[in-house]
């Protein structure tokens, strides 16, 4: 300011001195003041996200500049003095800083949020969702939910309706439908899981993930081979505005992430995790001879992903997915007296995906997507000196034209093809027994061969949009697919039928109907080890329900969708003492869903319930509750953001599975064991699975990058939640066995 000042008394004493000199004095020509050019650009701090259309104010000279799209501006004419920059932009925290305008420069302005909310996000418009009874999470939806260990996609999604797992499993549940009846896919193609071992994470790293989908009942037919729902994940395109990186290490696993553009046209991504808590606990049980029974899982899992805009018609992008997982358990001594169990028995899954995919504009009203997806999948099963060992090699292909052909007539015709060329070793026991009661392994008649097994399922499909006139209020989905099984050589027609009213902009109604069907599991039409003559299993889903946004175009308020669904199961696959495996099996599932959302200001939270009644018909059996029936699935979420903060916590309440109770017992002496007696068949429950989840993470940022610091934990109560029963030798005593205690984790992530 001292310098202004000079500056100014030194320009009005010159011009006074002008002002006093005699008319009939010449003067002297002044020469203009020396003016300079300053540039500059201005980003989002931590992100480094370009700003556009942004006012940057140069005082005292009043002079403004606007940031083109790229961030980039430019003052001209600056006289060169100290002057200060000023922004206000909202959203964002005022900027003002005083610098030196005397010579050319170039000048970065890093603007900070108000409220930074996660990782950068890629949202899905409403638009893109195809099909009304899909459920999505975009990635801004599922990187801030609690209980999600950072921000899983697949463990957000049992935050949906008729959503739940099977304890530690790496499987989900959809709708009380077995594990076995849900299909998981990656961009479309099926992969054997996209949950690792543990529950405790999806085989691809959130920050890679666009979104995740459930597809329950009455889902579209551009899917099938799955009569409970479906779960896939689709990889984002990669970010190609500048290089992106993440990092983060905790108590349970570690892992990165690097995306950026590789030239005009093309970018890439690549992400790798680790898991080594499964070490931790090998090591301490090592340490302590006294233990009965360690789980031990770890896992690992890479993503790459690369981009490139052919031209402005063609966009090719290919993903590379591989997972590996490993569940041993460690037993010093012999498991429940059974002397068949005593070392180490291990559970490994491991895959991976080569996913090609083309997207060509045909036109302005048509359009073409294809891809490939191949690979490889093992499962490795120890127990003692038994083993299954499944190895196959996997194509599948996928070509979808859109066409858009009037106002009130759209369609989708597609090919979904997988072909599969598996080697099985087995050496294992025949399973004879139904209702899940854990009859002693080494009492079980032992099957021990090699097969080569080649299969193919086919499938195509035809969806079709029509409105009656342009502006109906009604939309009419008669869709069609048929599926061609190689090993049962039976073709499977499904037709489905889906039907929509927009109420108004804030109200749909929605209602369908149609038939799936789905091949029997690779082992239970072995000639060795099944029945060949096993036909595919077949569903009739019905469903009706409504979504209805109270927000009136607000992002603040209250939003509820509400979902009634009915199943009927037909040629279920159950042992079988003739064949070891039949087609005897009937079921039935039917239930309500609600979801209802509310925001308000720094608030967020949701309360999802599913009511649900699952039962099954077996002959000689009776009808009694189905293995997955869970009546009672509710989820109470919410979550506060200050500037820098954010605090989350889930409440669950879930039904108890039911069980087989054991009765009785008789001594097998040429085996030496005993054999127990069941009671009625999942007559019994366990208690209700009651578990409270929290998160708090806290954001430093800096100029270049963000640093988060996160404390998540699950089970915060240590709840006992009762998975399994674990009998005596004999059958008279029993214990309770149950899923993971309190669980915490703290860790650090870094990103750029």
């Amino acid at each position: 300011m001292f310098i202004l000042f000079l500056f100014c008394f030194f320009s009005i004493s010159q011009e006074q001195d002008v002002n006093q000199v005699p008319a009939t004095t010449a003067t002297q020509p002044v020469s203009a003041e020396p003016t300079t050019t300053i540039s500059g650009i201005i980003l989002e701090r931590g992100t480094r996200k370009p700003l556009a259309d942004v006012a940057i104010y140069l005082l005292p000279q009043k002079t403004k500049a606007v940031s083109d799209q790229n961030g980039n501006f430019l003052f001209e004419g600056v006289q060169p003095q100290v002057c200060s920059v000023i922004v206000n932009l909202t959203g964002y925290n005022k900027y003002e800083k005083e610098t030196s305008c005397k010579e050319p420069g170039r000048m970065s302005i890093y603007l900070e949020k108000v409220l930074y909310t996660g990782f950068e996000t890629t949202v899905t418009s409403k638009a893109e969702k195809r099909d009304d009874q899909t459920q999505t999470l975009t990635q801004e939806d599922f990187m801030k939910t609690a209980g999600t260990f950072g921000g899983d996609p697949v463990r957000a999604a049992q935050n949906l309706p008729g959503v739940s797992s099977q304890g530690a499993s790496a499987e989900v549940i959809v709708q009380g439908a077995s594990p076995d009846d849900t299909g998981y896919l990656i961009n479309g193609h099926r992969v054997p899981l996209v949950f690792h071992f543990g529950g405790l994470s999806s085989v691809v790293i959130p920050e890679a993930v666009e979104k995740v989908e459930l597809l329950p009942s009455g889902y579209g037919p551009e899917y099938s081979r799955a009569i409970g729902g479906i779960i896939g994940i689709t990889t984002k395109e990669p970010k190609k505005d500048r290089t992106h990186g993440m990092a983060y290490v905790d108590l349970l696993n570690s892992g990165g992430l690097l995306e950026g553009a590789i030239n005009e046209t093309s970018s890439f991504l690549v992400s790798a995790r680790y898991s080594y808590i499964g070490q931790v606990l090998k090591a301490a049980a090592n340490e302590m001879e006294t233990t009965t029974l360690t789980t031990a899982p770890t896992f690992y899992d890479f993503t790459g992903i690369y981009n490139n805009q052919i031209n402005a018609n063609n966009k090719f992008k290919t993903t590379f997915v591989l997972s590996s997982d490993e569940l041993e358990l460690i037993v010093n001594k012999a498991f429940a007296d059974d002397p068949a169990l005593r070392g180490r028995l291990s559970n490994t899954t491991d895959f991976f995906r080569v996913i090609p995919q083309m997207i060509t504009q045909l036109g302005p009203d048509h359009k073409m997507d294809n891809s490939l997806g191949f690979g490889k999948d093992k499962l490795i099963v120890n127990i003692g000196t038994n083993y299954l060992n499944v190895d196959s090699d996997v194509i599948s292909q996928r070509s979808e034209v859109i066409s858009k052909w009037s106002e009130t007539y759209k369609t989708f015709l597609g090919l979904d093809n997988q072909w599969t060329n598996t080697n099985v070793r087995i050496n294992l026991p025949t399973e004879g027994t139904v209702g899940g009661v854990p009859t002693p392994f080494s009492a079980g008649e032992e099957q021990r061969f090699t097969a080569q097994v080649s299969q193919y399922q086919l499938g195509a499909y035809l969806r079709q949009e029509i409105k009656i006139f342009e502006d109906s209020n009604w939309t009419f989905l008669p869709n069609l697919r048929v599926d061609q099984f190689s090993l049962s050589d039976s073709s499977e027609l499904q037709p489905r039928l889906q039907i929509r009213y927009q109420w108004d902009s804030s109200l749909l109604l929605r209602a369908s109907v149609g038939r799936y069907a789905q091949a029997p599991l690779p082992q239970e039409t072995s000639k060795e080890y099944g029945n060949e003559s096993l036909k595919p299993l077949s569903a009739m889903h019905y469903t009706a329900g409504f979504s209805k946004d109270f927000k009136n175009g607000s992002n603040q308020g209250f939003e509820v969708t509400n979902n009634y669904f009915y199943k009927t199961l037909d040629n279920l696959v159950f042992p079988d003492i003739v064949s070891r495996y039949a087609n005897s099996g009937t079921g039935t599932i039917y239930g309500a869903e609600v979801q209802a959302k509310y925001r308000k200001d720094k608030w967020s939270s949701q309360l999802v319930y599913t009511f649900l009644n699952s039962k099954r018909t077996i002959p000689g059996f009776g009808t009694q509750p189905s293995e997955f029936d869970q009546t009672h699935n509710l989820n109470l979420i919410g979550s506060y953001t200050t500037a820098r903060w954010t605090f989350g916590g889930r409440f669950r309440f879930v039904t108890g599975l039911p069980y087989t109770p054991v009765i009785g017992a008789t001594y097998d002496s040429n085996n030496d064991v005993f054999i127990p007696a069941a009671g009625t068949i999942f007559s019994q429950r366990f208690d209700s699975f009651q578990q409270f989840d929290l998160r708090i993470d806290r954001k430093f940022i800096y100029d270049k990058w963000i640093l988060n610091v996160y404390f998540d934990v699950q089970n915060l109560l240590n709840r006992k939640n009762t998975q399994s029963i674990e009998y005596s030798y004999d059958f008279k005593n029993q214990e309770n066995v149950a899923g993971l205690p309190i669980l915490p984790t703290f860790g650090v992530k870094g990103e750029f």
